[in-house]
């Protein structure tokens, strides 16, 4: 499970097709609770926040779009579960605003070929549907098992 060996740019056009075919799905491990995939997860892909990713890690990213749907429908699915409030100092047309938000997350994760794969779910305090945020595989689990042992010198 690595990156297409495609260039980046027929990467994210082949992910774009995939993402764009999801739609919404339900999701037994959340009630059957529907998920959304709209723009905003696929932009996340792309970049975090107004900072884009590297082309690297966007199509590692890519090539896991495959196994989101799966995950997610997945009725016996691990899932994590937080909720982060954050506050931010906005300047809008030169007053400074205090802006508020809540949002909920629920991180689904399997076992898949070896690899430990992480996806996303987000929902804000507005009351807006739940929508798939990002897809990840967990690299600290994957560094431990490409991690070479050194015999100490004799």
């Amino acid at each position: 499970m690595t990156a297409w060996s495609l260039g980046y740019r027929k990467s994210k056009e082949k992910a774009k097709r995939i993402y764009s075919k999801i739609g919404h799905i339900k999701s037994p491990a959340l009630g059957d609770e529907l998920v959304a995939f709209a723009s905003a997860g696929f932009n996340h892909l792309v970049r975090k926040g107004r900072i884009p990713r590297t082309k690297s890690e966007q199509k590692r990213r890519f090539a896991l779009i495959p196994y989101v749907e799966k995950i997610i429908k997945n009725p016996k699915a691990k899932i994590l579960y937080e909720r982060r409030e954050t506050k931010v100092i906005r300047n809008k047309h030169g007053d400074k605003e205090l802006v508020q938000s809540v949002a909920s997350f629920w991180t689904f994760v399997e076992k898949v070929d070896d690899r430990i794969i992480k996806v996303v779910v987000r929902q804000l305090d507005t009351g807006a549907p739940r929508h798939f945020l990002s897809v990840m595989e967990d690299m600290i689990k994957r560094k431990k098992v490409n991690k070479k042992i050194k015999k100490p010198r004799q």
